[in-house]
């Protein structure tokens, strides 16, 4: 090991030119590597969500969630299953194992879906692929307050909903509160039973008359023209003209039975905004009934990337989507808790290098402030080391797996060597040791001791890696970043801190000042004995 440090010293300037690279590499991964507030301990599910309208959960159970429930048993690597069947929904939760592929599993599951025999009226779906953490923009569509609830809850559904879509890393985009526009025929009763016609003829009539019909075409000379019938239903008369039969050479209409209006949907709950203002009371400013829409993340995406993609898109559409009085108004964004947690990163690391600069120039003594400096030096460049490895494995960053990682512990080997450095260097006439010498032999002494306790202290970490389920999610990413940041140390401690000390370290000239220190002016000497 020793003439391994002595071949690295004489190439020292080949050194620092990797290190070099591996701290613009290292900043490279740290700026594409994804950073998280909290890690997602959700487990790798699949969600088959079945709407059937009307029917009462018995039947809901016993047509649509055992069928279902039957057919995906036998998808692979399946870890659990679990349904909820309610009036009028069935929802089927297959939970796989953790060593599962996610968009695989949500293939299969999608094609045994596909073979399920669903009663007539019935449409099932598979869930986004997100989780529950995958909630990282909220908003609500504000407005004046006459105007109208139904064409702000149709702008979120056909236009903010639409818009949102269109961004990369979105999977879906969550509508709630605001009645639901709705065309209702409200029919008489009495013209019913006296026209003789039924309401299964009605429906039938609505549901062929709004569509259009293709033909074939008509020549015209050298042209031709195309055929179709257009019958797409544009306004409420529409339906009050639609013909339901003929009597006597006279149609039935919709209209001569009932009335038509513009009404809502049935609302089984509502939405409300709390907004605080100084000097206003809370009735003046909340709001009972309002329009808001949560964006979801595509499970693995950078969020930090997509925030800034979305929060552009939302500035797009209050510039060119929405009515000049309409605005829509963010009231949760992840980028701000993304923010405090690396702030307390950022905050822990700066106080960590200068607990450490200040540690050892109380032991080392003030005029080895330079070798503190080294030491201190190895902090950000192993984190940057664990941040290239979490990258290469696709491990987000989180608070709790960067916020956990032990300064004193990456910097232990680097301290015991510089330590040891600067022992055989004020030993050095004594021991016959040129500058180069005290180096060398400093690091080759210590370097077997320490992968040995860096071993030990690595294989104390084994029992995080077997954990799994909620526990793996939690613990595993802050095992493999106080890993990686502990190798990362110890490399550097062996190889980049010697050649560190061979440029920082200086003696002074005994002969004129009758002492030996640490401060300027020779430069390394050659050795002339073996190592």
């Amino acid at each position: 090991m020793i003439g391994l440090i002595d071949r690295i010293i004489k190439g020292r300037a080949i050194i620092v030119g990797l290190v070099v690279a591996y701290v613009g590499a290292g900043v490279v991964a740290l700026q594409n590597l994804p950073i998280e507030a909290y890690p997602d301990v959700t487990n790798i599910q699949a969600q088959i969500i079945t709407l059937w309208a009307g029917h009462a959960a018995e039947e809901v159970e016993k047509f649509i969630t055992i069928p279902v429930e039957n057919q995906m048993n036998s998808l692979p690597q399946r870890a659990s299953l679990r349904s909820i069947s309610m009036f009028g929904l069935s929802v089927v939760t297959i939970t796989f194992e953790d060593g599962a592929d996610n968009y695989r599993s949500r293939s299969l599951a999608n094609e045994q879906l596909a073979q399920v025999q669903l009663p007539t009226g019935a449409q099932a779906s598979l869930s986004p692929d997100s989780t529950a953490v995958g909630e990282i923009f909220g908003y609500s569509l504000q407005a004046p307050p006459d105007f109208p609830l139904t064409e702000l809850r149709s702008l979120e559904d056909w236009v903010v909903e639409r818009q949102f879509r269109q961004v990369p890393g979105i999977v879906d985009v969550s509508g709630f509160g605001g009645p639901t526009k709705q065309y209702q025929v409200l029919i008489d009763p009495a013209k019913l039973k006296s026209y003789n016609i039924t309401l299964q003829q009605i429906v039938q009539a609505l549901q062929t008359s709004n569509q259009n019909a293709g033909g074939a075409y008509i020549e015209h000379g050298e042209q031709m023209f195309i055929v179709r019938g257009i019958g797409l239903i544009q306004k409420p008369e529409d339906i009050s003209d639609t013909v339901l039969t003929v009597r006597n050479n006279t149609p039935i209409k919709v209209g001569d039975l009932g009335q038509v209006i513009v009404g809502n949907q049935l609302r089984l709950g509502r939405v409300g905004i709390n907004k605080p203002h100084p000097g206003m009371s809370p009735e003046q400013t909340d709001e009972d009934d309002a329009v808001q829409g949560v964006v979801l993340l595509r499970k693995g995406e950078n969020v930090l990337e997509v925030l800034k993609r979305v929060e552009a898109k939302a500035d797009e559409i209050n510039r060119s989507y929405l009515p000049e009085n309409v605005r829509l108004v963010p009231h949760y964004d992840r980028t701000d808790l993304i923010h405090r947690a690396l702030d307390t990163v950022k905050h822990n690391v700066t106080e960590g290098m200068l607990l450490v600069i200040v540690v050892l120039v109380a032991f080392l003594g003030i005029r080895n402030w330079r070798s503190a400096l080294i030491v201190a030096s190895v902090i950000p460049l192993a984190l940057l080391g664990a941040a290239m490895l979490l990258d290469v494995q696709h491990i987000p960053a989180n608070l709790i797996s960067m916020g956990a990682i032990d300064f004193g512990i990456i910097v232990d080997a680097a301290v015991v060597i510089v330590e040891n450095i600067i022992r055989l260097v004020e030993r050095r006439k004594e021991l016959g040791y040129t500058l180069r010498r005290c180096i060398v032999e400093g690091t080759g002494q210590m370097a077997r001791p320490i992968l040995f306790s860096k071993a030990v202290l690595l294989i104390a970490f084994l029992p995080l890696f077997t954990l799994q389920r909620v526990e793996g999610r939690i613990f595993k990413p802050m095992a493999l970043t106080l890993t990686f940041a502990i190798v990362s140390g110890a490399i550097l401690a062996l190889f980049a801190v010697p050649c560190f000390a061979s440029y920082v370290l200086r003696v002074k000239d005994e002969s004129k000042t009758g002492k030996m220190g640490f401060g300027i002016v020779t430069p390394l000497e050659k050795s002339t004995s073996r190592c």
